[in-house]
This record gives C-alpha cells, structure tokens and sequence, in this order.
C-alpha cells in the first residue's frame, strides 16, 4: 500500500502544468494536518492489517513537502515506535529545498521521486540556475544516503521531451515522464506532432544504447518492454493503483484515490477517522476492456477514466499507442539483448519502476 500524506497544501513553485495545488480557503481544506501522527498511524496500522500487506510506503506529499520539515519529523517520530509492518519513506518533491532538509529526515529516505519543470531549465537557450540547484539537491540526497532517485517530468507543450530525458538521465537514476493530465489542450495537433516526434527520437537513442551494452532507465519503456516479455495476463485493476493500493491523505484526514481533482471529492474514498472504501473501480467498466494492448497500458490513469471524456481518453491511447508500436516492432532487438546480457532481463524487471505510474 502507498499512502500519500499531505505534509501541506503549500508549494514554493507554481508550475503552470500543475494538478494537484487548488485554492484552499475556498474549499475548507487547511494547510496543515490537522489531525494526529498518532491517529494516521492508527489508521494505517488498520489498513495493513486488514489487506494482510507487511510493508507501507509512505509518501511526504503536498504541495511541496518540503517546505515544513518540522511536519516531516513529526511524522517519522509517530513511526518510531514499535509496529507489525516495514515502513518505507519516499519523499515527492521539486528538490528546490531538500539542501535545508535535516540530516536525519534524509537518513530515513528509502526512495526520492524528484520532479523537473523542464520549462525552468533554459533560459534563453541557456541553461538556468534552477537546474544546478535540482543537481546540487541530487548530490545532497546521494551524499547522505545513496538511494534511488526517480527524475520524473510532465509533458506540456513547451516540454522537449527528448532534450529533457537525455539531459537528467545523467543524474538521476531512473527517468518516467507523463503527458499532462489535463481535460483538454490547447493545439491539441501540433502537441501530439511533437511528443510523436520526440518519443521516436528517445526510443532510437535507447534501442541503440541498448545493443551498446547501455541500460537507460527510462521508466515508460521499460514498463512496456516487460508486460511483452512475460506475457503478462490482462489486467483487472489500472497498473498506476488507482482504486487498489494507493490513498492520498489531505490534512483534513479526508483520503482520495488520486492527488488530482480532490477539491470536488470526486476520487473520495473515505478518511482516517472512519476507514476507507475503494469502489469497484476496474478495467472492466472502461474503453479499455477489450483493446489490444491493455496489458501494456493497464488503462494507464483511473482518474482520468472518470473526469476525462471518451474523446480526450483516445488522445492519450493514441499517444500511448504510438509508442508501444515503436516498441513491438524493436522486440527482436531487446531480445536478442536479453540473450547476450541476462542482467538486462533483471533490470526490466526491476521492482522499482513500480514506483511510477508505469506509462505515459
């Protein structure tokens, strides 16, 4: 199970693509939790037992986490005492703060997911002080406790994502991105030109680091890959978790399937207080039932099943669908990949990647 706990509703950036930040005092949410470690705890405690699950993630959210490290540590201190599960931290963040972050905050890490606004790395055509302060936090991070980091970026349409994706993947470990989650776009064609455009480039240049020996971890791809090797059976449930394993705690204690849209309830689930209730949210009841390449997408985004129209669904199958053609027709290669190097069939099947959405 992966809990997502709002340490605040409160950012240090306004990325122009975000879903998540919403006006707060005009929905009653507050800023900061305003219930007790003690009773989240409890909650989690309850929730473990009853999926029978011995491990939890727990995710500092927001917002931006970082911004109240005081939060942070109170939290880890409610875990401190004993409990009849493994706990992970995994902390999800823009990185701008994570030099101020306390020594022991970091020590507890077991997984960094570090968000790049691609929008703020160039400057006329230069490379801008924002990106030396993602690479200082990145050494930050390493320098106290080596830990995956998980670059991850969004997709809007001022995002190169072939620039991006070869420019972090030096400093990061793994590489996921997302196309932008949102209900419609505006020049919608010359968006789905362009992501073509560039999907294709990354994928030559990883096929062709590939057959060098070199493994990029570019988490989309390697998602894709995996499902094709191991035959994997049609799936159920969305591969991202929505309305399985994954609950968004606010800091009312109210809990949400997703991080996005919870200003109208729409993904509520239940609270802290009261327990949770998933509902029957699965593939059976979408588009995606019957199409051809369900068990490489897993319906790729249960919220957006639910808040998208069938139009806007299609224009993310259709982007999604381009790059797992480019994949299949490349099969034979990383095969033959995987027959020269057995530890590249490890490394697709590396658990980690499920620490992402999966695909695009």
């Amino acid at each position: 199970m992966e809990y997502y706990v709002y340490i605040t509703n409160d950012c240090n950036m306004k990325c122009t693509y975000c879903s998540v930040l919403f006006d707060t005092k005009k929905h009653g949410v507050p800023m900061q939790p305003q219930y007790s470690f003690a009773k989240l705890k409890h909650f989690i405690t309850k929730t473990q037992e009853e999926l029978n699950d011995n491990t939890a993630d727990i995710y500092f959210f927001g917002g931006e986490p970082t911004v109240n490290y005081d939060i942070i540590s109170d939290l880890i201190e409610a875990f401190n005492t004993p409990h009849t599960f493994k706990v992970k931290y995994i902390m999800h963040t823009n990185g701008l703060l994570i030099p101020n972050a306390p020594q022991e905050i970091l020590e507890k890490l077991d997984l960094t997911l570090l968000s790049f606004n691609y929008e703020l790395i160039f400057t006329n055509g230069h490379i801008s002080p924002y990106f030396g302060k993602m690479l200082k936090s990145i050494d930050c991070i390493k320098s106290t406790k080596n830990i995956p980091i998980i670059g991850r970026i969004t997709v809007s349409p001022k995002t190169s994502l072939f620039t991006e994706c070869c420019l972090i993947c030096n400093f990061v470990d793994y590489v996921y991105w997302q196309i932008d989650n949102c209900e419609s776009l505006e020049n919608l064609d010359s968006y789905q030109t362009q992501y073509k455009y560039d999907i294709e480039l990354l994928f030559k240049y990883w096929i062709e680091c590939l057959e060098k020996g070199i493994f990029l971890r570019f988490v989309p791809f390697i998602s894709a890959v995996r499902n094709i090797i191991k035959e994997s059976p049609v799936p159920t449930k969305f591969y991202c978790g929505y309305g399985s394993s994954m609950i968004y705690i606010q800091t009312n204690g109210k809990c949400y399937a997703c991080c996005d849209n919870v200003a109208t309830d729409s993904h509520y689930i239940g609270d802290i207080f009261t327990g949770i209730h998933f509902s029957n949210n699965n593939l059976s009841s979408t588009i995606c039932e019957n199409c051809s390449y369900i068990k490489l997408c897993g319906g790729r985004c249960g919220r957006m099943h639910k808040d998208f129209t069938i139009d806007r669904i299609k224009q993310y199958c259709e982007l999604n669908q381009y790059m797992f053609d480019l994949i299949k027709s490349n099969i034979h290669i990383i095969n033959k990949a995987i027959s020269e190097n057995p530890e590249v069939y490890s490394k697709i099947m590396d658990p980690l990647i499920a620490y992402t959405e999966y695909t695009a």
